[in-house]
This record gives structure tokens, C-alpha cells and sequence, in this order.
């Protein structure tokens, strides 16, 4: 049974981890974790020592207080917000273990739902869209987690890092596909994806939308999936591409064949971007969006894993998760979702500020 004394406040906690929490519990009010609660059906009907609601908060917790176990995470919610859990003498505090089933219990939907609700509302425009275009960037950043058996299988092309010690405790990396819009520069969405999942076109993107890549191989399946939803993209060309013949247009851009990596072409169009990058676009008419303007757009910020302060919730560009399966992953990923969601200001000031990406 752990002591009371495991349980007392720890005295290294910073001021803008409890700050941050207190910001969390406004975006986040008790009434609107009911109603996700209510309806997904996760509302208990007998008291439990680790109510659903409690572990909704818990979860978000989790990346505010990163370096702490469980335990004292737990410690440091009820501290500061005694009201979401029913009051407990030190021989009734949860152990690590306890945690752990609530938060299988308690499953992915909700932190879902819950950061589906505070994605502003699509009938509210982007700051200065691009030529009536919505800018969507699309990107990948590290994950890492433990290698645990479950991950592994769950997660197809999981790379460990360090081959020794015991799985649960060998880091081993993934990819986190995050999808940020170029007005508000928020993360709309994010799935941990494996190597047969990379041409996917990822939930979020909509008609209306230019999907900026990151740089890598063009992908044909991804390139004809955005044209059939009627979206744009913007795709960064790899070094050495090779382009079929060209057609210059009066702005300096030119109009090619491209081979996609599977050996398809495509017909696209080619401009000059940042350096000696060159830039491929769905955007086939020159007139109506001048290559200057595209430049211009990718320039002010260009694809790369600084996604806005999500380094914040890891060690540089990659997010560090600690759950052991791959259930328990996605619920880590919607947490902080919802956490860049209520304090992306706090960690980035200037988010927002930008009409471009």
C-alpha cells in the first residue's frame, strides 16, 4: 500500500506546469468532460476511486507534468483541483497500477471527442486564405515509446533504438503525422502511422484545402486522393528529381511530367522555391496563382518537424509517450492534442499572428 508521504506535493514543480493546469481546467470545464463522457458512454454509475472524469484530466496532466510517475501526477491534479474525485485518506491513494486500468478503462474516445470539440469551427475562416485556398501543412515528427511487444505488432516498421535492456524500457521510434492549419497554426489532427500507411490521405483535409508536404518521394496515391477530394498540394521535390518534358510558362514556372514513386506520372507544375528547391503544385494555372505567390507561401514556413511548440511536450522534435500499447498511444496523442489546444498560446506567443504557414 503506498505511503502518504510518496503522495506529498513535490517541491520541484514549476509555476507554469501549474499555471498550465489551471488553463486546462478552463478549457476544459468539468460540465464539458461530462457531456463527452455521456456520450461515448463512459460514465460510471457507481462511484469509483478513479472516476472517468478524473482520468480525462489525468490524461491531459500527463504532459504538463511529463517528468513526474503517476502517482504524483494523480497528486499534483488533486491538489489543485480536489473537486474532481472524491476525497481519499493516504491509504486509499491509487497506485501506478490502479492509474493504468482507469486509463484503459476510460479508452481513446473521449480524449477524441473531446479534442474534436475544440478544433474551432470550420464555418470560421483561416486568417488570410491563400487565393481562397485553406493552407494545410502535413508532417511527420518522432515518437518514441516503449518497445513493447503489443507497440511493435501494433505499430508495423517500429524501429527500436537501443536494442538493449528490457522492453519496457527500450525506446524504439515511430512517426506522428501531424496536419497543422496555416491561419491559426493549430494541430487539427495526428495519428501515429506505420511505413504502409504513409500514402493515406489523412482525415482533415477537405475540398478547398493546399496540403504543403514535408519533402520526400511524391507519393501518386496521396497526389490522386487530395485531387479527387478537390484539394490542392504543394510538395517540396527531393534533390536530383527527375522531370519529364517541360512546358515554361510565362512566370518562370514550367509545366512537366513528374514519375511518382511507383513509377506513375504525373502531370504537374514545377517552380522555383527557397535556394535551389524546387517546388511541385496541383496548381496548374499560372495566371490565377502566380509562382511568386507559391514561393512566397512556402517560404514564410517551410515544411520541417517544428510544428508550433509540440516540441514542448518531448525532447526536441520528438514526442516521448510512455504508454505500452497501442490503444493507450493514440489516447497519449489525443491528449496533448488537447493540451497544444488549450496552451499552444503559452508556448508559442506568436501563434496565430501569421497569415501564412
Amino acid at each position: 500500500m503506498p505511503t502518504a508521504g510518496r503522495f506529498s506535493h513535490d517541491p520541484g514543480t514549476r509555476l507554469p506546469q501549474r499555471v498550465a493546469l489551471g488553463v486546462l481546467l478552463r478549457s476544459f470545464p468539468p460540465a464539458l468532460v461530462d457531456d463527452v463522457l455521456d456520450e461515448v458512454g463512459r460514465r460510471e454509475q457507481r462511484q469509483r476511486l478513479l472516476p472517468a472524469r478524473l482520468m480525462v484530466y489525468f490524461t491531459l496532466a500527463m504532459w504538463i507534468f511529463r517528468a513526474l510517475p503517476y502517482e504524483l501526477i494523480l497528486a499534483e491534479l488533486l491538489r489543485d483541483a480536489p473537486g474532481l474525485a472524491p476525497a481519499v485518506t493516504p491509504q486509499e491513494q491509487a497506485s501506478a497500477a490502479a492509474i493504468g486500468r482507469a486509463r484503459r478503462r476510460l479508452g481513446v474516445e473521449p480524449l477524441r471527442l473531446l479534442f474534436e470539440q475544440g478544433i474551432p469551427p470550420a464555418a470560421v475562416p483561416a486568417a488570410a486564405p491563400f487565393h481562397h485556398l485553406r493552407p494545410l501543412r502535413l508532417g511527420e515528427l518522432d515518437v518514441s515509446m516503449p518497445a513493447t511487444p503489443a507497440n511493435t505488432s501494433g505499430f508495423p516498421g517500429l524501429a527500436a533504438a537501443h536494442p538493449a535492456g528490457p522492453p519496457t524500457a527500450r525506446p524504439a521510434r515511430a512517426r506522428s503525422r501531424l496536419l497543422i492549419e496555416g491561419g491559426s497554426r493549430r494541430i487539427i489532427a495526428a495519428e501515429v502511422v506505420g511505413p504502409d500507411e504513409a500514402e493515406r490521405l489523412p482525415d482533415g483535409v477537405r475540398a478547398g484545402d493546399l496540403l504543403v508536404t514535408d519533402e520526400q518521394p511524391v507519393s501518386a496515391r496521396l497526389w490522386s486522393a487530395v485531387e479527387r477530394l478537390g484539394a490542392e498540394l504543394l510538395w517540396p521535390l527531393p534533390e536530383a528529381t527527375a522531370l519529364g518534358c517541360a512546358t515554361r510558362l510565362p512566370d518562370g514556372s514550367a509545366l512537366a511530367k513528374l514519375a511518382a514513386e511507383d513509377g506513375s506520372e504525373l502531370v504537374v507544375r514545377v517552380l522555383a522555391g527557397p535556394g535551389s528547391r524546387l517546388l511541385a503544385t496541383s496548381l496548374l494555372d499560372h495566371r490565377a496563382v502566380p509562382a511568386g505567390e507559391i514561393a512566397e507561401l512556402y517560404e514564410a514556413h517551410p515544411a520541417g518537424p517544428g510544428f508550433d511548440g509540440a516540441g514542448a511536450y518531448g525532447h526536441g522534435d520528438r514526442l516521448e509517450l510512455r504508454s505500452k500499447d497501442p490503444e493507450m498511444v493514440r489516447q497519449e496523442l489525443y491528449a496533448m492534442l488537447c493540451v497544444h489546444l488549450a496552451i499552444g498560446e503559452l508556448v508559442d506567443p506568436n501563434r496565430g499572428e501569421s497569415a501564412c504557414l
